[in-house]
């Protein structure tokens, strides 16, 4: 996460990010694909093999999309491979191998995420606090960037576009993972509405801009406007399916607004749970919940 002058935010909220880390993971290494690919990182390989690639994740959090690439870069140089039981595992048998540094505003995500990476052996992996609207990093630094869900809550998004751009070397590719709108996002629809009805908060108000990169053409604008050439935009919207009677939407909402939600209390927190149910039963078909994700891949090179 980065947010130079709303730090605390994301501060408040490691407790609840290291909680649901490990369960979410296997759901996030779904969507996380999509973000990969974008990088083209078996182009970028077949350009550095004699050193590997470099890449830097902005915005980690807890780990993703991080060591999801670090596995799939984990090849040493005699060839040999861990067997990694994730959805990139086909992409870490083409030989690509290198080296994540993975990065964060926050000191206590950053604590988080270098423990769960040793207890899970991922030994290609750095882990650096940095605010991605100055990092520190030299210029033409890294083949590839990624930042999943983490750009537009800078406090100078467009700045952070232009460091990205500095620290990417020439041919090299960033990748973002952005929100769509929320009208195509009912999760978050109902959050807004039912958060601001029981305890007077809504994603304005936590200092949260989730949607600030939701339109497409200007996303692209501010692409093209700080360097980046061979621009791409797709839109996803995968459904889930989940059980009507599991609370889907906590761990999205206590890693958004964990503090507000222990503030509350437990009398409020089955209120809340009982209203998004409420919500949300417009997208149960055969007992089971099928509300839409939407978000955008951006991704762009800076020419060689």
């Amino acid at each position: 996460m980065s947010q130079k002058d709303h730090s605390h935010v994301w501060r408040d909220l490691s407790t609840d990010w290291l909680t649901w880390a490990d369960r979410l993971a296997p759901q996030a290494g779904k969507i996380n694909t999509h973000l990969i690919d974008a990088l083209q990182l078996p182009g970028l390989s077949s350009v550095h093999k004699d050193r590997g690639l470099r890449v830097l994740d902005l915005a980690s959090g807890v780990g993703e999309p991080a060591f999801g690439i670090a596995k799939m870069l984990a090849a040493d140089v005699s060839g040999e491979r861990p067997d990694i039981d994730n959805p990139v595992k086909a992409a870490s048998e083409t030989g690509l191998r290198g080296h994540v540094v993975a990065s964060d505003i926050v000191p206590g995500m950053c604590d988080g995420l270098a423990a769960r990476a040793q207890a899970d052996g991922i030994g290609n992996l750095d882990v650096v606090v940095a605010d991605m609207a100055a990092l520190p990093f030299g210029a033409q630094t890294f083949d590839a960037i990624s930042c999943r869900f983490g750009i537009m809550f800078c406090q100078n998004p467009d700045q952070a576009l232009g460091e990205t751009y500095r620290v990417l070397a020439p041919a090299g590719r960033a990748a973002f993972m952005l929100w769509a709108p929320m009208a195509h996002n009912p999760l978050f629809v109902a959050m807004e509405a039912v958060l601001r009805a029981e305890i007077g908060i809504g994603f304005d108000g936590a200092g949260l801009n989730l949607f600030g990169f939701a339109d497409p053409q200007s996303s692209i604008a501010r692409m093209k406007k700080v360097g980046f050439t061979d621009i791409s935009l797709a839109t996803h919207a995968p459904v889930g399916r989940i059980p009507a009677k599991a609370a889907f939407w906590r761990p999205q909402m206590e890693m958004l607004f964990g503090p507000y939600l222990r503030n509350a209390g437990a009398n409020k927190s089955f209120a809340i749970d009982a209203a998004m149910g409420a919500e949300l039963s417009q997208h149960i078909e055969d007992a089971h919940f099928r509300v839409p994700m939407c978000f955008h891949i951006l991704s762009g090179c800076r020419g060689s």
